[in-house]
């Protein structure tokens, strides 16, 4: 079966499809069939049990986690999870490594539209290096060869695992769920456009289609990722301005873009560059302009659920995501605030695809998506 959805994009073997396809299958299982059934069970035993000893329900979620932990059903699904995550990876890997010469040879074909600025002199930051994010192995910015752009289509090709294939034929449900939101409340057309932490530009691309009269910028730290970003957008007949950046402090003069967005960026960061990248969104946006971040759901409810808070960790604790769930309990709306952006505008909110975008993705699990809203004061 021909995996390919565009050029850039490497084409498996008979015995690699045969492999990603197991995968796909296995995480499907473990998502669609285990996954719904964890409630439930804690329901029927765990919490009970927990009540016979402690005489009360637990409290929060490190209860329910030291319970859950020590459940060998639980422990079965979890460990299951976090293999089909290294699978996933092994899977797509070997695809990667046959046919790496030939794309590296395609990316000096595929430069004619846009633009790349890449900075040899840049730090990838602690919160990128000190683990594996995803447990992609070398995480996202590691480069073994000159001109590498492995670690970007290893991303590519492993997202339609992830997600069941939810996420399109060009990886791009988030994004068109943000453009969504931008024409049926935002209502602006933005002369220029910044994606935050773009990483691969699947996030990127939708905005230069969306809105083929804007200047549209991608900026990420990973180097091979912005190679396979550029080769990728031209692939795809994109236009799209990529650059090596560190968003907590950025090389755009103040006063520059009308929309700056990401696309699960900021829960890949950490405490301490947070209020720098908010602030660097102020900085760099037109005054009136807009701030559109695409995330994890914070935690704004007066009620706590234990078991609901601990299954919203399991990525924390399992799949190397360990600032999500810190992200999830920050004052956000002070960050905001403190930035510069007008209060009465900020909103937690979700976001979906329109019908008219919606083509080629299958399944509910992206349906409504997590967006963190506000508007720089005029």
């Amino acid at each position: 079966m021909n995996k390919q959805k565009h050029s850039m994009q490497p084409i498996p073997s008979h015995d690699e499809a045969v492999r990603q396809d197991f995968v796909t299958d296995f995480r499907a299982f473990l998502t669609d069939e285990i996954y719904p059934k964890i409630t439930p069970y804690y329901q029927s035993k765990i919490e009970p049990d927990f009540i016979k000893e402690h005489g009360r329900k637990p409290e929060d979620k490190k209860e329910v986690q030291n319970v859950m932990l020590q459940d060998s059903a639980y422990q079965s699904w979890s460990f299951l999870q976090r293999i089909s995550q290294q699978m996933m990876f092994t899977s797509v890997i070997d695809t990667v490594e046959r046919t790496l010469d030939e794309l590296i040879k395609k990316t000096k074909k595929y430069s004619e539209l846009g633009s790349l600025e890449l900075d040899q002199t840049i730090q990838i930051p602690r919160y990128l290096t000190a683990y594996d994010i995803h447990q992609q192995p070398g995480g996202y910015h590691t480069e073994n060869t000159e001109n590498d752009i492995s670690a970007g289509v290893v991303y590519d090709i492993s997202l339609p695992i992830y997600s069941g294939d939810a996420m399109g034929d060009e990886n791009d449900l988030l994004a068109q769920a943000t453009i969504n939101f931008i024409k049926n409340n935002i209502k602006t057309v933005p002369k220029k456009i910044l994606d935050m932490g773009c990483y691969i530009g699947n996030s990127t691309l939708p905005f230069a289609k969306a809105f083929p009269e804007s200047e549209v910028y991608g900026i990420d730290v990973a180097a091979p990722g912005l190679r396979y970003a550029h080769a990728r957008a031209n692939a795809l007949d994109a236009s799209v301005h990529f650059s090596q950046q560190n968003a907590e402090s950025m090389s755009f003069e103040s006063n520059t873009f009308d929309i700056v967005t990401s696309c699960l960026f900021l829960h890949e960061t950490s405490h301490a560059a947070i209020p720098k990248i908010i602030n660097e969104c102020a900085r760099v946006l037109k005054p009136g302009g807009w701030m559109i971040h695409m995330d994890v759901y914070p935690f704004q409810r007066n009620v706590v659920e234990p078991l609901y808070d601990f299954l919203k960790d399991w990525e924390v604790i399992n799949n190397n995501e360990d600032f999500s769930g810190a992200l999830r309990e920050m004052d956000l709306q002070g960050i905001f605030e403190e930035a510069g952006f007008s209060e009465e505008t900020i909103e937690f909110t979700s976001a979906e695809a329109s019908s008219e975008t919606n083509k080629g993705y299958t399944g509910d699990f992206y349906l409504k998506l997590p967006v963190y809203v506000a508007q720089k004061m005029a």
